[in-house]
């Protein structure tokens, strides 16, 4: 047997090929556009927890003014409790939700919230609908009242309209729209 010591020398390049050049630029490419997409998101994400924490100052004031507004010395006069508005009361009537939302607007720190969805002042909507994209970031108030004892649902819920009465110790919960125009519930509490 004849072995033979003759080697064929093939000239190798050293380093990546044309293949393996694409590959790499392809990899850079991906790798930019998910740093890209992570920036952005973060973004959107800050904009949905600073709209929560609008809500959760909201809910904070209601339900420290909640505490005090029935009785006779109450910090917000437009607030209290125990005032029977009168049967055509318009929003602006002592005792209902327009005059304490007014009063609120005007001469609390939660005037100078932002919606950071669109920097202005956040709104309060009947509902968050996912296909209407001006509600990103609105607030979502609703009257939850009680149903009978041994009903399927506990309570059933209402938006707070501005000439609903706020006489009576209310049980409300605050949402507010996200991006999708989802709600995001922050809280239930007593008004």
């Amino acid at each position: 047997m004849a072995s033979s010591t003759d080697h064929s020398t093939e000239s190798r390049q050293l380093g990546p090929n044309k293949a393996d050049k694409l590959f790499l630029t392809f990899l850079a490419l991906v790798v930019v556009a998910v740093t890209g997409l992570g920036v952005v998101n973060y973004k959107e994400a800050l904009k949905t927890e600073t709209a929560k924490s609008n809500g959760e100052a909201w809910v904070a004031w209601l339900t420290e003014t909640g505490a005090t507004r029935f009785e006779a010395n109450t910090p917000h006069p437009a607030c209290k409790g125990g005032v029977k508005p009168a049967a055509d009361a318009k929003a602006d009537t002592p005792g209902t939700w327009g005059a304490c939302l007014a009063h609120v607007m005007a001469t609390t720190e939660l005037k100078d919230q932002i919606n950071p969805f669109f920097n202005t002042t956040p709104h309060f909507v009947a509902a968050c609908v996912p296909s209407d994209r001006t509600l990103m970031g609105a607030i979502l108030l609703e009257d939850l009242m009680p149903t009978p004892p041994g009903s399927a649902t506990p309570f059933v819920a209402s938006q707070l309209l501005e000439t609903d009465s706020i006489d009576y110790k209310m049980q409300l919960r605050l949402s507010v729209c996200d991006k999708g125009g989802y709600a995001i519930k922050v809280a239930e509490f007593e008004f």
